[in-house]
């Protein structure tokens, strides 16, 4: 779990500082880094609610939260699985990425 954490950290980090300092920001990256960063996240909270057992569904625990927002971080900003496929479009066609004026 420690290690999806960090990595889903890692490279959001790496591509947001490119982003930042670059003029030409990498759509193709930060599509990656968010499917990634909420794939780890979804599977990280299912684990941990699986260590809790039932307490893991009630709300009196920080965990049930914790799932909910992975939950839902997956579709918000765009569902993972499109932007999966867009990112991989511009891959195959990269003159898609030069805006067109």
């Amino acid at each position: 779990m420690a290690r999806k954490v960090e990595l889903s950290r890692a490279i959001t980090r790496r591509v947001t500082t490119f982003n930042m300092t670059n003029d030409m920001p990498a759509l193709q990256a930060a599509m990656f880094s968010k499917v990634t960063a909420t794939q780890h996240a979804l599977e990280v909270a299912s684990d941990a609610v699986q260590m809790f057992g039932g307490n893991g569904v009630t709300c009196e625990y920080p965990v049930e939260k914790l799932f909910r927002d992975a939950r839902s971080s997956l579709i918000e900003d765009g569902c993972n699985e499109i932007l999966a496929i867009k990112g991989g479009t511009l891959m195959i066609d990269p003159d898609r990425l030069t805006p067109t004026a």
